[in-house]
């Protein structure tokens, strides 16, 4: 079984996962537009795609999945998601299976706007959010693009002047209640028809351009249900990250969910989730691959660069590969 990730750029971590679950019954091809993309020449095998705007995009990608027979696709970045639940359907034609939520799904998700809707209609709590109609009373508060990922352009807002200048920068700016209690990532994987199977909670201890850097697995057994069942009922299909605050007496907000992995998710992985050796399975028809999985609480994550050494010919050889790759 061959599997394709998207967007490779560095996630290596992810590439070897994919590469582990195979136990070398297949092989783990990484895509990506930049051929010094390090996790191009970790796996299997690199190749260059164009950007998902690009009018060939879904055409190369077919050719690929066909060429390689790709079994299974794995997006991994925010702003491809839509073309690729787009293709869905078309991809399945030649055989290749696209880990991703439905556009509608993917909409109701992306929009910060909607998935608040979506989570007050459905009984999710969420922080207390304001508008220029009902401003807030106390200060600091949270502001966030309507949309966006990974933390741009969010920032604490200290007093009402600076509010009315955000907001007249930006309209649709979404200010929220200034909540000081935990936040935590939950790696949630479902099935491909959208069944919740398993769900890590991951305490974010730091975090850096909106990605956790230090991160250690919690018992939070309340905490993961309720992810699970968030994704669950907004449709999600495979792997989601859900962000979301937790009060000492219990109480859960959520922030987000992002339907893809996540950028610190090899710690929920490593940690027993196994979501790349899962996926397989459930493709493979193995039931043992819906069963909850041990978890090593207290697994800690400490993330660190890490240099790829390679020969520059083996960068200009992906530069100079324009042709549709072929066994």
């Amino acid at each position: 079984m061959n599997v394709l990730i998207l967007s490779a750029a560095a996630k290596v971590l992810l590439v070897r996962a994919f590469q582990r679950a195979l136990e070398g019954h297949g092989m783990v091809v990484a895509a990506d537009m930049n051929p010094a993309s390090p996790a191009l020449h970790a796996a299997d095998r690199g190749i260059l795609l164009p950007p998902t705007d690009d009018g060939g995009f879904v055409d190369r990608l077919e050719e690929v999945c066909r060429h390689l027979a790709i079994r299974l696709v794995i997006p991994t970045r925010d702003e491809e998601l839509l073309a690729l639940a787009g293709c869905r359907d078309r991809l399945a034609t030649v055989g290749a299976t696209v880990a991703v939520s439905s556009p509608e799904t993917i909409t109701r998700l992306q929009d910060k706007r909607l998935f608040v809707e979506f989570c007050h209609a459905r009984g999710f709590g969420v922080p207390r959010r304001f508008s220029a109609e009902r401003p807030p009373t106390v200060f600091p508060v949270f502001a966030r693009p309507r949309f966006g990922a990974g933390g741009r352009d969010a920032r604490w807002i200290d007093d009402e002047a600076a509010l009315a200048t955000a907001w007249r920068a930006d309209p649709e700016l979404l200010v929220d209640e200034g909540v000081t209690d935990p936040e935590y990532s939950i790696d949630c994987l479902l099935d491909f028809d959208g069944v919740p199977l398993q769900a890590v909670v991951r305490s974010r201890l730091t975090v850096r351009h909106g990605e956790s850097t230090v991160s250690r697995v919690e018992d939070m057994p309340d905490l993961a249900e309720r992810a699970l069942a968030l994704c669950s009922a907004a449709g999600v299909i495979g792997p989601a990250v859900a962000q979301a605050f937790r009060s000492a007496d219990g109480r859960i907000r959520f922030i987000e969910v992002n339907p893809r992995f996540g950028g610190a998710t090899n710690l929920s992985i490593e940690a027993g989730l196994a979501m790349p050796e899962r996926l397989l399975g459930l493709l493979n028809g193995d039931p043992a691959a819906r069963r909850p999985r041990p978890i090593r609480t207290g697994l800690t994550l400490l993330r660190h660069g890490a240099d790829l050494l390679i020969p520059w010919s083996q960068v200009e050889g992906l530069s100079a590969a324009t042709q549709p790759p072929a066994d």
